[in-house]
């Protein structure tokens, strides 16, 4: 029996940075679904439980992401879950720190700046899930 593609969930507002990453994932090898909120993403990542999300930082709000990212954790169906930070915050509010994952504040795998080389982005998500 051939293995089930993985599951990836791309949350981000931004309709062509949707379409053109789950194009490239599809290519991949990858199923690929979309929430365009944090609000709805969380909940399509409740009932499918993907592989691996990645999660944008400014949507509805500036900090959305990150109030998303910290509320994984502690929902039992998601804890497992891969996440992949991606964001134009510090670009975008020019902040001069970076941020890295941390269990507390910032509970991810990894954050990327935008804009995301797609061979990196991809690399990630192998390393991560196959």
């Amino acid at each position: 029996m051939a293995n089930p593609k993985k599951l990836v969930l791309i949350v981000d507002d931004d309709v062509e940075y949707v379409e053109s990453n789950q194009e490239l994932l599809e290519a991949s090898g990858y199923d690929v679904i979309a929430a365009y909120n944090g609000a709805e993403g969380l909940a399509l990542a409740k009932t499918r439980k993907p592989d691996l999300m990645i999660l944008d930082v400014m949507m509805a709000t500036n900090t959305e992401g990150f109030e998303i990212a910290r509320r994984i954790p502690h929902s039992a169906e998601l804890k497992n879950m891969h996440v992949l930070l991606v964001t134009g915050i510090r670009k975008d509010m020019k902040l001069p720190v970076s941020f890295q994952p941390d269990e507390t504040w910032l509970p991810v795998d990894k954050v990327f700046e935008k804009p995301i080389d797609p061979q990196m982005l991809l690399d990630e998500i192998k390393k991560r899930i196959g």
